[in-house]
């Protein structure tokens, strides 16, 4: 009997302790919560959906906006939505200084590591590393990491780059990484844990801490005379590259990788492909889509975009739906007479990462720009 009564205690001091955890946010909360995060891109919490529902064509260009005559426009409409002003944010790092880190001790023709400080309003941080090469090319590129955290998971792409000269910004997305996770107090709310990404939605136009990172980052570079700018970024930052790409045209060169599909397939299989706060907030989407961003982040002169899928994901935005808007956005960019859009389908593998594969396909399109 006392065996049961001990048994009936911990079952009723365990809920006890779940409602309060869950309550007031005292531990595991957010180690919890982070296992949450981590997992968030294979499997969204997203309402149910009937498989026997019949989805109509879709007119891609009834859902497309932007076209040769506007893209200028359409592209200032986008920075009103994402900063909340027509122009860029001239923000830059408050801190840059110089730092040592073992975990990347082995990466040939690194000469020496700094590390960068951004601070957004409400005390967003964002915190990465540039990268400098011994020997270099004069090229810049930016790393962009998704929601696994920091960006040491991209130093195979570290390696690939820094052989080649290439100097590397690397970011981590907001709250993951070394970035913090503050506590903002806001008014009629009161004080909110920013502990995942679902929490921007309380804050006035939300984006804006996704993308403003890596605008005053490319603010930075600017005085160093590099001759040009490419992005690479993987999941939830191969989205970051989609938008920072369509808003920023002094990115040249795009390659997002796992990052974006369009609404309308994301609709039509939500559980793999639905995505986070960020990559599908109306007030966003329902007025610049990501069609618009792929033609918009591939137009202008010394200007492409490759986005590359893995076809065998076991994340999110695998199989080939690529072949439904693929050729539609190539022959739109085509009309502006500059700028590129390809697609380029990974099936080498089965993971959700960026493949040697791909990092040889980017190499070869970058090895085909310009001589400056």
């Amino acid at each position: 009997m006392k065996k049961y009564i001990k048994y009936i205690l911990l079952v009723i001091v365990g809920i006890t302790y779940g409602i309060l955890m869950e309550k007031h946010e005292i531990f595991p909360h957010e180690l919890l919560e982070s296992i949450h995060d981590y997992f968030a891109e294979e499997e969204e919490t997203v309402d149910a959906i009937h498989t026997d529902i019949v989805f109509p064509e879709i007119n891609l260009q009834n859902l497309l906006s932007v076209n040769p005559n506007n893209s200028d426009s359409l592209r200032t409409e986008l920075n009103e939505l994402v900063f909340g002003t027509s122009d860029l944010p001239g923000l830059l790092p408050e801190k840059v200084y110089r730092v040592e880190d073992d975990s990347y001790a082995d990466v040939s023709n690194l000469e020496y590591i700094e590390q960068f400080e951004i601070s957004q309003k409400y005390d967003i941080k964002s915190i990465g590393y540039i990268f400098h090469p011994e020997v270099s090319n004069n090229r810049l590129m930016l790393y962009h990491q998704g929601h696994r955290g920091d960006f040491i998971n991209g130093k195979e792409t570290f390696k690939h780059f820094l052989k080649e000269g290439f100097t590397i910004y690397a970011f981590c997305m907001p709250l993951l990484g070394k970035n913090n996770q503050p506590v903002i107090e806001l008014e009629k709310l009161g004080a909110i844990p920013f502990n995942n990404h679902e929490r921007f939605k309380y804050l006035e136009n939300p984006i804006q801490y996704f993308i403003t990172p890596i605008v005053s980052m490319i603010n930075y570079s600017e005085n160093k005379k590099f001759d040009d700018v490419t992005m690479i970024g993987i999941s939830g930052g191969g989205w970051t590259t989609t938008l920072t790409a369509a808003a920023d045209s002094r990115i040249n060169y795009s390659f997002p990788i796992a990052g974006t599909y369009p609404m309308f397939i994301r609709l039509e299989k939500p559980k793999k492909n639905y995505g986070d706060f960020e990559q599908t907030y109306e007030q966003l989407y329902s007025k610049i889509n990501y069609l618009d961003m792929y033609v918009l982040g591939s137009v202008g002169e010394n200007r492409f975009q490759v986005q590359i899928l893995n076809e065998f994901d076991p994340c999110c935005f695998d199989g080939d739906d690529f072949n439904r808007y693929a050729s539609f956005v190539s022959s739109k960019v085509e009309k502006f007479n500059s700028g590129r859009f390809d697609l380029f389908s990974d099936f080498t593998h089965k993971e959700h990462q960026i493949s040697e594969v791909a990092l040889l396909e980017i190499s070869k399109n970058l090895k085909s720009t310009p001589e400056k």
